[in-house]
């Protein structure tokens, strides 16, 4: 299991410097957009000047054609959980959110009853796995159906109250997030990763993918196939191997990335 607690007392044994080298080793990408480092946004992030610093799970899934994240939450919450506490020990933050999409509304008590778990189990909250002064929550912030807030600055704005309109970047959320504080803002996915690279080691992550991707990639595939679903395949796979997989060959066109994305 990748999310009972064995990387969190990797990173109170080796230290945040320690768990940052090894998510930045691994390669581990945003899985959300841009594909944007994880490491290196977490050590901007971490440098930014603060007293307080915020970690944010973009849950707002709501590219058309895309359900991924909502298996992940349903099935394996723990991880997602253990990479957002694993997040805040690495940049200095205390609290986080779960920004959930208007319409995962049935995934709140779920995910509230895990939360509650992992506090009783010593895994959030004050002074996880006994560690004095380690600290770490998280609480749910519900979306309210805004497609505009899958981006990360509209998603802040609507979590501080506001009506959530993207904000101009620079200064960008690492710098100036929520609350005006340093914030790092994942989507569900990229934290999902970070325990299972910490149990399973950066040479198991390393080992699949391309040389400038690496690790696996999880892909919502629906519409004109015989059997749609979600589908996880190492970086670097084609749409023709894919499509061969999901029973998709006689498609006449294949939409990647969304209502922005290219046919």
């Amino acid at each position: 299991d990748d999310s009972d607690g064995a990387a969190l007392d990797a990173l109170l044994e080796h230290g945040a410097d320690t768990i940052l080298e090894q998510i930045t080793a691994s390669g581990l990408r945003g899985c959300g957009g841009a594909g944007f480092s994880t490491g290196s946004k977490w050590r901007l992030c971490r440098d930014s000047a603060a007293d307080q610093r915020y970690v944010v799970c973009n849950a707002d899934e709501g590219e058309p054609g895309t359900f991924k994240d909502r298996i992940l939450l349903h099935s394996y919450a723990d991880r997602v959980f253990e990479g957002m506490t694993l997040c805040g020990g690495v940049i200095g933050a205390d609290r986080g959110l779960l920004y959930l999409r208007g319409e995962y509304t049935y995934l709140e008590a779920l995910l509230e009853d895990i939360l509650q778990k992992r506090r009783d189990a010593g895994l959030l909250g004050k002074n996880i796995l006994g560690h004095e002064g380690v600290d770490f929550d998280i609480r749910i912030q519900m979306g309210a159906g805004a497609y505009v807030c899958g981006d990360e600055t509209a998603l802040i704005e609507s979590c501080e109250g506001k009506r959530g309109t993207p904000r101009v970047k620079p200064p960008f959320p690492i710098q100036h997030g929520y609350l005006g504080q340093p914030t790092v803002v994942n989507n569900v996915e990229t934290l999902a990763w970070v325990p299972c690279i910490l149990s399973r080691g950066v040479d198991w992550f390393r080992n699949y993918g391309t040389e400038s991707s690496t690790g696996h990639k999880l892909f919502s595939v629906s519409s004109d196939c015989e059997r749609p679903g979600v589908y996880e395949f190492p970086f670097g796979i084609t749409i023709a191997e894919l499509l061969r997989e999901v029973g998709g060959e006689k498609a006449k066109a294949v939409l990647v990335g969304g209502a922005s994305g290219q046919c």
